[in-house]
């Protein structure tokens, strides 16, 4: 019986993607290659989460986008997938193990849409509202077989490639002699510097991206505030870095993560989701607005995996809506994507997560196949 219920929910979830789908307001008229690729990824954000958070706070900028569809998030070992394989998927195109990044489960590396993008001479920059050594920024970034080993993940930075790796975590760059957490005294912000990077310790810095080709920012020790309490700090990071990122004739691509909507879910706390969710969208807006006077680039947002098996009920609660948790960790259930820009149609309808990198890589001129 609880089988038959989930498999109802889930049959739910797919008729609202397919309306989401076949609501589409706005008619392909843009064939066009888009210079630019900006990724969003909600972790663990479902199509309830954000139903819930615009109940509470009104419309939002990621229902407005022309485009939606919904992709399914299983790893290739696990029905239920994990943020590693999640990320290493939406990066590469193939399907990896849970807590695996960067690579096939025989541990062979693959080639991140980023990684392309700098193959073409494009600018690249990962940006996240915790520790960039955590499973999604890390799936863009790097190559390696255990999310959980952050210290090594930090090191493979150094060489990842990466021009503009932005959020927090730079306790996992500096030694314990000044300040950090390392244990093997490796200063990777002096490596780094070394290789031509400018590093921002502090946020009043972050203005310091503009006018520099490679950059780390890292402006806490371990993650950002929760929001409301980090305050704008994204909206910056990500505002100096598209103002930098477009200085590059031949594009770029960004990947930004809102990694605290996962986090929100896993405790089941509706207000904390809510909170990171808007956030996110706060960033999205400013993404969009770039979009629309750039007219050449092209924006989709979708999660790695859902977190928590949210459904919201008829109850006592706010605008007539009781929140219920299925679980403290990830579901199988598959996620809603969005898109906007050139190309954005392709993005439309019910498909494997592995397609949407295999998209992105196509339209700039290379064919993903198994």
């Amino acid at each position: 019986m609880i089988y038959l219920k989930n498999q109802s929910k889930l049959f739910s979830f797919l008729f609202l993607s397919f309306i989401l789908v076949s609501c589409s307001s706005e008619d392909n008229e843009n064939n066009n290659t888009p210079k630019n690729i900006i990724l969003l990824v909600g972790d663990g954000m479902g199509i309830t989460q954000i139903a819930a958070t615009e109940y509470a706070v009104g419309n939002l900028n990621i229902t407005s986008m022309p485009y939606s569809g919904a992709i399914f998030t299983h790893s290739s070992n696990r029905r239920v997938g994990d943020s590693a394989a999640g990320a290493t998927t939406l990066a590469s195109g193939y399907k990896t193990n849970n807590g695996m990044l960067g690579m096939t489960p025989d541990g062979s590396p693959l080639q991140s849409i980023a990684h392309y993008a700098n193959e073409l001479g494009k600018s690249t920059a990962l940006l996240s509202t915790c520790r960039v050594t955590h499973a999604t920024p890390a799936g863009f970034g790097v190559h390696h077989e255990s999310r959980g080993d952050e210290f090594i993940i930090a090191g493979k930075y150094v060489d990842s490639g990466i021009d503009m790796i932005l959020g927090a975590g730079s306790n996992y760059f500096i030694p314990e002699s000044e300040g950090g957490r390392r244990e093997d005294e490796r200063n990777l912000f002096t490596e780094m510097q070394e290789k031509g990077y400018h590093v921002i310790d502090d946020e009043n810095n972050i203005d310091q991206i503009l006018g520099q080709d490679k950059v780390i920012a890292l402006i806490e020790g371990q993650d950002l505030d929760r929001y409301p309490e980090r305050g704008d700090q994204m909206n910056r990071l990500t505002k100096s870095a598209l103002e930098q990122l477009s200085q590059n004739p031949e594009g770029f691509f960004m990947m930004i993560e809102g990694s605290m909507i996962d986090w929100g879910s896993h405790d089941n706390d509706i207000d904390f989701t809510i909170n990171e969710l808007t956030d996110f969208d706060n960033v999205l807006g400013d993404v969009l607005e770039f979009a629309r006077n750039d007219g050449n680039t092209l924006v989709v947002v979708t999660a790695d995996h859902e977190t928590g098996g949210l459904t919201l009920h008829n109850g006592e609660g706010p605008e007539g809506i009781e929140y219920q948790w299925a679980t403290g960790g990830h579901s199988a259930a598959p996620v809603p994507i969005y898109s906007y820009g050139p190309s954005a149609e392709i993005f439309s309808g019910l498909y494997d997560n592995t397609q949407v990198a295999r998209k992105m890589f196509s339209l700039w001129g290379k064919t993903i196949e198994d």
